[in-house]
């Protein structure tokens, strides 16, 4: 039997799954893998497809797990956990592309530790290669957010080795035995938190959490339709089951690796380069212009905010909208101010990027609305101050502290 069982849930999207099946296939050497694919009570051509490709293509070491109906994310994911024959598991989703090598570094990377319980590989974005997850982080709101997204996947932030809280469920390995010692997938949630209870049950074991950034898996995310539609009801839902079970901790690896924290008007964290470093490349880029050089150089300081303006500046100089547009978007999703949000719109709307600039032009005036209510942001930042003051978190304390004297709104004693 081999060493890894790979789980998959899929629910419809049966060119999705065959694809992820197909690179499976590809990528992995012959007999190193079981596979058990969980149909959620699909409708589509997966109730007739996935069995002979299956079989085709895993021979002995392909099974199916059919259920009635679609039972979600966590039921289909623990039905297939216990059909699975090997001692570790790797959950793994059906809009995903594993690439060449993916599964050694992750079985040595869980292996290279008693303190490891659970590692998930690099996830990128398969048209651009930058950085869809390599850990879950935490905003002093305690909004979650996917650390370095958007990043160049071979920058050397995401490829850091850390501790973080939380890893996504798109792709997990663990050893199953100790995937039931925590109770499997809580089955309270909807569609969403799965991973993020997984992990608070592992951190209580005193086990570590890892990116094993050696590994590479191509994730499309969020192709399941209505997939964020509870995410209020499942965070009131962890915070009982696990209160306390996560802190801030997004400015702490940011600053582990030499950015800055920030905020923006309406009080949401980013990160930045430091001034000093901003400066000094606006400046020599400035007196000495080139726009192959300067794209290069973003790719290598992906936080360098003016740098996507001069690029984007000069490519509208040449009537190059569309390439103007994509560098102007990649700015708006590392910055998230509303002077930068309108300037994507206006680019974009030259570009004939309609759906791009309808967006931006909306992002605009929510950033706005929200930078505009003085008293919920007043009461919003002294309350986030005083939670950095009680935690000795002088990082915190301060960023809200700024924030309020910048806006001439009262700190609270």
């Amino acid at each position: 039997m081999p060493a890894v069982s790979v789980v998959i849930p899929a629910w419809n999207l049966w060119d999705m799954t065959r694809a992820c099946l197909e690179s499976l296939a590809r990528h992995t050497p012959a007999d190193a893998i079981e596979l058990v694919v969980v149909d959620n009570g699909s409708s589509d051509a997966t109730r007739t497809e996935l069995e002979p490709l299956g079989r085709a293509l895993f021979g002995e070491h392909f099974r199916t797990v059919r259920l009635n109906e679609n039972a979600g994310f966590a039921i289909g994911c623990n039905s297939g956990a216990r059909a699975a024959q090997s001692e570790l598991i790797f959950f793994l989703n059906n809009d995903t592309l594993v690439t060449e090598n993916w599964l050694p570094p992750l079985v040595q990377g869980l292996r290279a530790s008693p303190c490891l319980g659970m590692v998930g590989p690099l996830l990128l974005f398969p048209e651009t290669e930058r950085v869809q997850h390599c850990a879950v982080a935490f905003a002093p709101t305690l909004e979650v957010q996917h650390l370095y997204f958007h990043f160049p996947g071979d920058h050397p932030a995401p490829n850091a080795p850390r501790q973080v809280q939380a890893i996504s469920g798109a792709a997990l390995l663990l050893d199953k035995e100790l995937f039931f010692r925590c109770g499997g997938f809580y089955e309270g949630y909807k569609n969403g938190f799965e991973d993020l209870d997984l992990c608070c049950c592992l951190r209580k074991m005193g086990l570590r959490l890892a990116c094993v950034p050696q590994s590479i898996v191509h994730h499309l995310t969020s192709q399941t339709p209505g997939r964020n539609d509870h995410d209020s009801a499942n965070a009131r839902c962890i915070n009982e089951r696990h209160p306390g079970g996560f802190v801030p901790d997004l400015h702490k690896l940011a600053m582990a690796d030499g950015f800055i924290p920030a905020l923006s008007p309406a009080l949401e964290l980013y990160l930045r380069l430091p001034s000093e470093r901003e400066t000094a490349l606006t400046e020599a880029f400035t007196r000495n212009f080139d726009a192959e050089r300067c794209a290069r150089r973003l790719w290598t300081e992906p936080l360098w905010m003016r740098g996507y303006g001069l690029l984007a500046e000069y490519l509208e100089a040449q009537n190059e909208w569309i390439q103007a547009t994509e560098w102007r978007l990649q700015q708006a999703r590392q910055f998230p101010l509303p002077q930068i949000a309108e300037t994507l719109a206006r680019t974009a709307a030259r570009a004939g990027m309609a759906q791009v600039a309808q967006a931006a032009a909306e992002q605009t005036r929510e950033q706005l609305a929200k930078a505009a209510d003085n008293a919920a942001l007043g009461k919003q930042a002294n309350a986030l101050l005083h939670w950095g003051q009680d935690a000795n978190d002088a990082v915190i304390a301060g960023l809200y502290s700024t924030w309020l004297v910048a806006r001439g709104l009262a700190v609270e004693a």
